[in-house]
């Protein structure tokens, strides 16, 4: 699975609150990728099957998308048109640039005689410091496989090989070229209050490959929303909208499968981000599951699970980040482009970091 976000970018978490520091080298200082290293020892793992994470951070303060963007009214009744247009400004950010994290990847099939073979792999993944208008890679560091940590001397070889490589990557980011600005420094517009992200899952095997790709800015781009309810969701205000394809809608090949889907769509009430989207093949779209619920439920214990699925997490400084993102090839074989696996991926222990490395205490005692 690949997540990429530059436009956008990366899974179920939990934030790890962890003192910020500098990242100016002193003597007898840590630098910001031991620090980094050392916050995470007691961090849980994150997933992969060959995943991989690449990021952008934007040329400009204010995305094009959110250009001239104003708050729209949820009084009944909702401006649907201008809340679908609030909600994929508020998640064009790129803060997932400044955050170190662990991920999930869990990978399910289904073999022709019914046998169910299930993967997991968690990983912690640090990303370089980028200037504005550059792309750049996450380095991913496996901390166990199948529920088995990886030994402590292998980790921290890894975990020292991946600080050497944040060193070279920022060193080849300084001289790269910043790509233009998406708008002028004046424009008025809405800062984003999150980053959702765009994955892929990719297969490829015996000559034949396929495709799958899940990205919320598609959905509200493609599809129409009906407000179904209004109700609370941890403690927040959440409109619950039914969505489905638009008529003609032009789809990537490796997003077509949304045009055979229905769901639901949650946005935060407040701060008018999409926390929830969960996808089913209609009835009519010849890739449902006679045992599954409605295309808009949100699956409850023995239900068959939606074909896909994200969730977002608000951190305590309000920004909102992947929770969960789910590809389910495994139970709807034939709805995406040669996808037959489930690839679910978590995420968790976000940790900020700023720019340089000040007063900062390493506790020499904290385990694995």
């Amino acid at each position: 699975m690949q997540f990429s976000a530059g436009k956008i970018f990366t899974n179920s978490f939990g934030y790890a609150p962890a003192k910020c520091a500098d990242k100016t080298i002193q003597p007898n200082r840590f630098s910001l990728y031991t620090l980094i290293l050392l916050t995470l020892l007691c961090c849980a793992p994150i997933s992969a099957q060959n995943s991989s994470v690449t990021l952008s951070k934007r040329a400009s303060l204010i995305p094009k998308s959110c250009e001239a963007v104003v708050p729209a009214s949820i009084e009944d009744p909702i401006d649907i048109p201008a809340l679908v247009k609030e909600a994929y400004c508020k998640g064009a950010g790129d803060m997932l640039t400044e955050y170190t994290y662990v991920m999930t990847s869990t990978g399910r099939s289904i073999d022709k005689k019914g046998k169910t073979k299930e993967e997991t792999t968690t990983y912690e993944v640090f990303i370089p410091m980028l200037k504005n208008g550059t792309r750049g890679k996450g380095i991913l560091v496996i901390t166990s496989r199948n529920g088995v940590a990886v030994p402590a001397e292998e980790l921290e070889k890894a975990r020292q090989e991946a600080g050497k490589r944040l060193e070279k990557d920022e060193e080849r980011n300084a001289i790269e070229k910043s790509s233009a600005p998406e708008t002028a420094p004046d424009v008025k517009g809405m800062l984003p209050l999150g980053m959702y992200t765009k994955t892929t899952s990719n297969h490829s095997s015996y000559g034949k490959s396929g495709s799958a790709a899940l990205a919320i800015h598609t959905f509200l781009n493609t599809c129409e929303l009906t407000l179904v309810r209004r109700e609370q969701h941890e403690g927040r205000e959440t409109l619950i909208f039914s969505f489905t394809p638009r008529p003609g809608a032009q789809f990537a090949n490796n997003e077509k499968y949304i045009a055979k889907l229905a769901g639901e769509i949650w946005i935060d009430a407040q701060d008018r981000v999409v926390t929830r989207l969960v996808g089913r093949p209609t009835l009519t779209a010849g890739n449902a599951r006679p045992d599954q619920p409605s295309p808009t439920a949100v699956p409850t214990a023995g239900e068959t699970p939606p074909a896909v699925y994200m969730e977002m997490m608000r951190l305590p400084q309000g920004i909102w980040l992947p929770r969960m993102i789910r590809i389910n090839g495994a139970d709807y074989q034939k709805l995406f482009d040669g996808i037959t696996s489930d690839s679910i991926s978590t995420f968790s222990n976000y940790v900020r970091f700023s720019t340089e490395i000040k007063d900062v205490q390493i506790n020499s005692n904290v385990k694995p």
